[in-house]
């Protein structure tokens, strides 16, 4: 039952909060309802009595005190001219011979004592058609009498109109508080959502996460709580990138030792082969620093001549006798650092003529928010179950595993995708159309 009722909730806190204040304000008036029709005695569920009766009474000792017979009658016929709702007694006519309800007996009882040895009271029966009250009569010892009739009710609702009643008094309720309901299940999670916003684009190079300057003291202690955390990445990460470009940095005196000590060695085959070994070990050490310092963002961001950026790239590798054209509109603009976005176009540019023949760069201006460049090759492309473990540091696709003159060593597309990400955008692979791959690279225009 539990899960049912979690499964009904919506999503979002604020109509979560809304949708459980409304449910527990209708289930509140209809147990009150429930209550009002089935515990409450029945004496309780009638209007009081006491009013008409009391008319009745105060009449009856007027006339009971007048000196004369004469002054009897003009006070009786004075006060049924007054208030239609009192008439003469008819002679014939008796007591209601049903059972009375306790109220009804209890007033009845009430009135013989009252008039005991000067007058019968009398419970007549009700009109047809008349709620409430019975009608109640004095019958005096001369065989004249007086009936009053209670004032006459407003039915309740029945049937359909008492469902179309309930139902738009409910609504209207319901309404009026879930309104307010959703205004302060507003101001509760208002601050969370812009919390969550603020996690989700968190960069260790450059952001900070803030509390908020309002919403609940514990939305404020997970943005602090969440700050800590940030801080204590950033350390780490750079730490770590502090240490490892370190280690590549102080290879290279050893690398350059060892290159040359090798140029004295006589035998030149072996000296081409330690030379080959050592130039590989540089290589690998200078793509090792290549992707620690491109994987950091910078501050350099700026509005950047896209169209120009990426036609540049192109021209250059076609000046080196490759086919690599660009397709895209003439003008468009995005703030990003044009240095690593070189970068990164150009090792994917690179990584497409090592695999095919012809490679077509694309820039998509369509959507205002987000600018995507496509690099299309018409290569064997990258299998399915492979397409994520190429952004690994250091892995390649290649199953000979060879590290040849002129191979790469895994860090392309990782470069291109940490970049990527130091724009807060994303670096995705996919078929092309026809055969081959399709790299994008996407970020925001404006941060």
């Amino acid at each position: 039952m539990k899960r049912l009722l979690l499964r009904l909730l919506p999503a979002r806190a604020a109509a979560q909060i809304t949708v459980i204040v409304i449910g527990s304000l209708v289930l509140a008036n209809l147990v009150t309802v429930m209550a009002l029709i089935v515990l409450l005695p029945p004496e309780l569920k009638r209007l009081p009595n006491l009013p008409y009766v009391t008319e009745l009474v105060a009449l009856a000792r007027q006339a009971q005190a007048a000196p004369t017979p004469e002054a009897r009658q003009i006070i009786i016929e004075t006060a049924i001219a007054a208030n239609p709702r009192l008439s003469r007694l008819p002679q014939d006519a008796r007591s209601t011979d049903r059972s009375l309800p306790r109220p009804d007996q209890q007033m009845l009882d009430d009135l013989k004592l009252e008039f005991a040895g000067i007058a019968e009271a009398l419970v007549l029966d009700a009109r047809e058609g008349q709620r409430g009250p019975p009608p109640v009569a004095l019958r005096f010892a001369d065989g004249s009498g007086l009936a009053m009739a209670p004032a006459p009710m407003t039915p309740p609702p029945r049937g359909t109109a008492f469902i179309v009643y309930l139902i738009v008094m409910l609504a209207s309720l319901a309404t009026l508080v879930g309104l307010l309901s959703l205004w302060a299940a507003r101001a509760v999670a208002s601050p969370l959502s812009r919390l969550a916003e603020a996690v989700d684009r968190f960069d260790p190079d450059r952001d900070d996460i803030g509390a908020p300057e309002q919403g609940p003291i514990e939305v404020k202690r997970l943005a602090v709580a969440f700050g800590g955390m940030a801080a204590r990445i950033r350390r780490l990460v750079e730490d770590r990138t502090r240490m490892l470009a370190a280690v590549s940095h102080d290879l290279r005196t050893p690398i350059t030792r060892l290159r040359l000590r090798a140029e004295e060695i006589g035998d030149g085959t072996q000296r081409q082969a330690i030379l080959a070994d050592l130039g590989l070990m540089e290589r690998m050490v200078g793509g090792a620093l290549s992707y620690l310092r491109d994987g950091r963002a910078s501050g350099s961001m700026a509005a950047t001549d896209m169209p120009a950026l990426l036609q540049t790239i192109c021209d250059n590798f076609a000046d080196l006798g490759h086919i690599v054209v660009f397709e895209g509109p003439m003008r468009a603009s995005a703030l990003c650092d044009s240095d690593q976005m070189t970068r990164a176009v150009t090792n994917l540019v690179d990584n497409a003529i090592k695999f095919g023949g012809k490679v077509v760069v694309r820039l998509d201006d369509a959507d205002p928010a987000l600018i995507a460049v496509h690099v299309e090759d018409d290569g064997p492309g990258i299998a399915r179950d492979e397409r994520a473990k190429v952004f690994e540091p250091f892995y390649r696709s290649d199953l000979a595993r060879t590290l040849k003159q002129g191979s790469g060593f895994g860090l392309g597309l990782s470069i291109v995708r940490a970049i990527a990400e130091a724009h807060r955008g994303e670096l995705t692979l996919a078929e092309r159309p026809g055969g081959g791959l399709c790299a994008t690279v996407t970020w925001p225009r404006r941060w």
